[in-house]
């Protein structure tokens, strides 16, 4: 009795069950078989070919939309410190000593220097903002500074701003204004298709003497022998087991 290497596909993350299908897609296509031996074969394999290739795209786009998230958050980060920083300035416009009304004055004309930085683009913005504190933490304004105490949010801003530059420059960033799929449809159709091609494919493999549907149940197990390990290792150490198909 032949059988199909069983995989749980919904413990597949969404890039490592497009790998699955492409895996199977690619070895299918490198073999000496062909699809037109079966045109119910054929049928189930066109649509998952057809399927794969908009999920492709989708997941790309997901992905797109993630870093976006990601990206618009860091700046909010830094945009909230840079706030900090300037209501932190804000007390001393009645300062009482001189050393403080100089250092207000100071800090605030270097400020208003950078009063539209949040409307620039955000590479600009990270440049600018690179440049401000700067010169807040340099010589030049280091007096002004300790006068007013506002050397942590000057670090604060520092340090935001670094992490945002280190989340954008770790994305791929992308507009995401292109049209976008449901990923989770998608998931379903493509799972629907490919596990109804699989049981045909097995199914015939036992009651058929084609050679055909023995050789293609190989390249499936080859592929899903290679992803139910990726499986399990997710699963280490806990010994509920839950297989499909």
């Amino acid at each position: 009795m032949k059988k199909l290497i069983p995989v749980d596909l919904s413990r597949l993350h969404p890039a490592e069950f497009e790998q699955l299908i492409v895996r199977f897609i690619e070895d299918f296509s490198n073999s000496t078989l062909n699809t037109s031996t079966d045109a119910d074969f054929k049928r189930l394999y066109d649509n998952i070919q057809s399927h794969i290739m908009m999920y492709h795209f989708t997941l790309n786009q997901v992905q797109a939309i993630e870093e976006s998230v990601k990206i618009a958050e860091a700046d909010a980060v830094r945009d909230r410190d840079l706030q900090a920083l300037r209501n932190a300035v804000k007390p001393y416009r009645n300062a009482k000593t001189q050393a403080e009304k100089d250092a207000f004055f100071t800090i605030r004309l270097l400020l208003n220097q950078y009063k539209n930085v949040q409307n620039v683009s955000y590479k600009e913005q990270t440049d600018m903002l690179n440049t401000l504190v700067e010169k807040l933490l340099s010589s030049e304004y280091s007096f002004h500074v300790s006068a007013l105490s506002i050397v942590k949010f000057a670090n604060h801003l520092s340090d935001s701003n670094a992490a945002f530059n280190s989340v954008l420059t770790g994305c791929s960033y992308q507009t995401s204004q292109k049209m976008t799929f449901d990923l989770k449809a998608l998931r379903n159709i493509l799972t629907h298709d490919y596990k109804q091609m699989a049981n045909y494919i097995v199914t015939l493999a036992n009651v058929k003497d084609d050679v055909f549907y023995k050789d293609v149940l190989t390249i499936l197990n080859s592929g899903r022998a290679s992803f139910s390990g990726i499986i399990s290792a997710k699963r280490y150490g806990n010994k509920k087991e839950s297989i499909t198909i």
